[in-house]
């Protein structure tokens, strides 16, 4: 799969769950931000990719290490 020209990823989610706060999170913090399956895991469950627009990829990142949106 390729990375589209400008995104950048942040942050790999274990769950659509996880992917889907992360992102409203981002996005309620005023940023471009998206998420996409990227492969099954060996337990058969998804894991998705957190996208954000390259220019913000180091500012967002550290949005979320601050609020321990990581885990």
């Amino acid at each position: 799969m390729a990375l589209e020209p400008g995104w950048t990823v942040i942050h790999l989610a274990r769950s659509e769950q996880s992917a889907r706060v992360i992102l409203q999170f981002l996005q309620k913090e005023s940023f471009l931000a998206r998420y996409r399956r990227i492969a099954s895991g060996a337990s058969g469950k998804d894991c998705y990719e957190i996208l954000v627009p390259s220019g913000e990829a180091g500012e967002a990142q550290q949005l979320l290490i601050e609020n321990n949106m990581l885990r």
